[in-house]
């Protein structure tokens, strides 16, 4: 969860252009937020004094654009969500609310720069920077937001979680990796992992022809899609010590296996 709140003193001796410019780009960045950002006020903003007077008379009533002062600016800064008391502090924000928190506004005073946003290039500075500041937890929470098209299947939860922290960077690369392969290649046909091979650093291949003629251990490699179809999962990505196996299908990837080299006809 990515959370931006509207900081009272940042606006405090802020002109009304400098105003006017910062909540137009405010405007445009709730209304393309993801699911996964809230932008949080609290109701003393109105109240603020600014250059040209209190905040709420300037933001109504100065602006050049006459059609988002009154038509889009009350409908947008009602929409977004008020909060029982004001944050003074990025440690008081962290400590109510979870990760990722920013502060937003104009004129920073005892905020750390890394917390503040003041335009959209700050903005998706601070997005970028966090996007993929994960734990084993956090990647699972956030699976389908960090993921387009490679879809963990619900055992990989626990097998994250018994892996830790010490292969994350590496689980989280091969990930990536994968899903901008489908993204950028995948789009009709079949999976060709030949193709995956050649066009990204992703080493996969299928399991010997040895192995796959022992039933136990095609058994080690079936997993449940998110359907409920139990499949086996013999496509595999090596990496280190590490194993991926997955199962392609419709321009997707059902990631069912993350950990130790399975047991094989050989090993």
């Amino acid at each position: 969860m990515f959370n931006y709140y509207v900081f009272n003193p940042s606006y405090e001796n802020a002109t009304t252009e400098m105003l006017e410019d910062n909540l137009l780009t405010l405007q445009t960045l709730f209304s393309e937020r993801e699911d996964n950002e809230k932008f949080l006020k609290h109701d003393s903003l109105w109240n603020t004094i600014v250059a040209d007077g209190i905040f709420a008379e300037v933001i109504f009533s100065r602006f050049q654009d006459k059609q988002f002062s009154i038509q889009i600016l009350p409908h947008l800064l009602q929409q977004i969500t008020s909060i029982e008391d004001p944050i003074n502090s990025i440690d008081e924000f962290n400590s109510k609310y979870r990760i990722y928190n920013a502060f937003y506004g104009i004129n920073f005073q005892g905020i750390p720069a890394e917390f503040c946003i003041r335009d959209s290039v700050s903005y998706k500075k601070f997005v970028e920077i966090n996007k993929w500041d994960v734990t084993p937890q956090t990647l699972w929470e956030r699976r389908e937001e960090l993921f387009s098209r490679v879809i963990l299947c619900e055992n990989i939860e626990a097998q994250i979680n018994t892996i830790g922290g010490t292969y994350l960077k590496q689980i989280i690369d091969k990930i990536r990796e994968l899903d901008n392969y489908i993204v950028n290649n995948w789009n009709d046909g079949n999976f060709n992992y030949r193709d995956a091979n050649n066009k990204a650093a992703l080493n996969i291949s299928p399991e010997s022809t040895s192995t796959m003629q022992q039933q136990d251990l095609v058994n080690l490699r079936v997993y449940s899609l998110p359907d409920g179809r139990r499949v086996c999962f013999e496509l595999h990505i090596k990496t280190g010590n590490l194993r991926f196996h997955f199962y392609p299908e419709n321009n997707k990837i059902y990631i069912g296996y993350i950990g130790n080299h399975l047991p094989t006809s050989r090993h």
